[in-house]
């Protein structure tokens, strides 16, 4: 969910992303000398001061406690508020595991199979008989996606507006264009239409409204008591304002683009905590959620047709690589220790939560600006994310 403004690198922009390499440089040496945390202060502290972020939220867990939680800047820059552990964030994309852990419930519920045929559920979709809610989980479904609209301008217009599940259903079929970029099972391209999608097969199933099954059957056995489905109307204790970079300036910033919460719908409309997103990863891997089918199922790779192992541009200009994704979950590694995560981005907020299950580690980082007008945010918020691993895996 993201506005295409975007500026030419500047000289301070430039600079910045060299103090971002050269800090995760220094993190690294620290942290083998057990000052990981000092280095990481200090990284995020430089990013505030060169107004590269307005604030940012950390947590990391270990074995189920809480072992450190910080907030650097500011949560509101009008009011001058600080962030705290307990400022809320929208957390965009890390969404989409929740999601995949309410249809892993359904099925451990016997209500639904993750291979039944989205038109099962909902037969007004067009081929839904020719995709699996596995596929779709899996982002090998081929389904397009309705964030990429062009021009942008019209995405910011829909974004606008609030929809109910019908009219929400309208539109990703109005606006998914392509419907289908790809055949189904053929290929690995991450869509949000098909976990919007993915929440209305929970409402028709579950029988209830989708923010209310997951608030139910994963937010409070998680323990998570600041993170809901969000709704711009709420009042919310402690909410931190998004912002972008303001057109032109390296160091003032605009209140991000509006957005009606119910339009990212399951894809991307939750708000949280940095210390409730480990509660609900120690909860998720400690298999206080789902039962253990259930979570290997949400952790099994995604696989192609052909039984292959699906593929994918990760980053602009580089080549291909294997890509293994479950329902809503990236499995990875770093440094040697394998990872479970996501990452979210939602109009004024980047976001990322990732395990370490072997260490029993979780880490979550929250800023309050989704990059716009500062090019560098991207390999900088990638080097704080490198130096908290490695501080918290020290």
């Amino acid at each position: 969910m993201t506005d295409s403004q975007s500026l030419s690198m500047t000289r301070r922009g430039t600079l910045a992303l060299a103090g971002a390499a050269l800090a995760a440089t220094a993190a690294r040496g620290k942290a083998a000398a057990g000052d990981g945390w000092a280095a990481v202060d200090a990284m995020v502290a430089a990013l505030v001061a060169d107004h590269a972020i307005p604030g940012l939220s950390l947590a990391v867990m270990k074995g189920g406690s809480l072992v450190r939680a910080k907030g650097y800047g500011l949560a509101n820059i009008e009011t001058g508020t600080p962030v705290t552990p307990d400022t809320v964030f929208r957390i965009g994309s890390i969404t989409k595991q929740f999601t995949g852990a309410a249809l892993a419930l359904l099925q451990q519920d016997g209500k639904l199979s993750v291979d039944d045929k989205l038109a099962k559920y909902l037969p007004e979709v067009p081929r839904g008989g020719e995709i699996s809610l596995r596929q779709m989980l899996n982002h090998v479904s081929g389904l397009g996606n309705y964030t990429d609209r062009k021009p942008p301008e019209a995405f910011l217009q829909s974004a606008r507006l609030d929809y109910d599940d019908k009219a929400l259903l309208a539109d990703m079929l109005a606006h998914t264009d392509p419907l289908f970029a790809h055949p189904p099972g053929t290929e690995w391209d991450y869509s949000n239409t098909a976990y919007v999608l993915l929440g209305l097969v929970v409402a028709r199933v579950a029988g209830e409204a989708w923010p209310a099954f997951f608030q139910r059957r994963l937010f409070a056995p998680a323990g998570m008591m600041s993170t809901a489905v969000d709704d711009q109307k709420d009042v919310v204790p402690h909410r931190a304002a998004g912002y972008s970079g303001r057109a032109g300036s390296d160091t003032q910033w605009d209140n991000a683009a509006y957005i009606a919460m119910t339009y990212p719908g399951a894809a991307g409309n939750i708000r949280s905590t940095a210390t409730d997103l480990c509660r609900w990863h120690a909860a998720l891997l400690g298999g206080k959620v789902v039962g253990p089918a259930a979570l290997q199922a949400m952790m099994t790779p995604a696989r192609l047709n052909d039984g292959s192992v699906p593929t994918a541009v990760r980053e602009a200009g580089a080549p291909k690589t294997p890509v293994n994704y479950g329902f809503g979950l990236f499995m990875g590694s770093f440094n040697g220790h394998a990872s479970v995560g996501h990452g979210g981005g939602i109009f004024g907020f980047v976001s990322d939560l990732r395990s370490f299950p072997k260490e029993k580690i979780s880490v979550a980082i929250l800023i309050n600006t989704d990059g716009f007008g500062r090019k560098t945010l991207g390999k900088s918020f990638k080097a704080i994310q490198d130096a908290v691993a490695i501080a918290a895996l020290a």
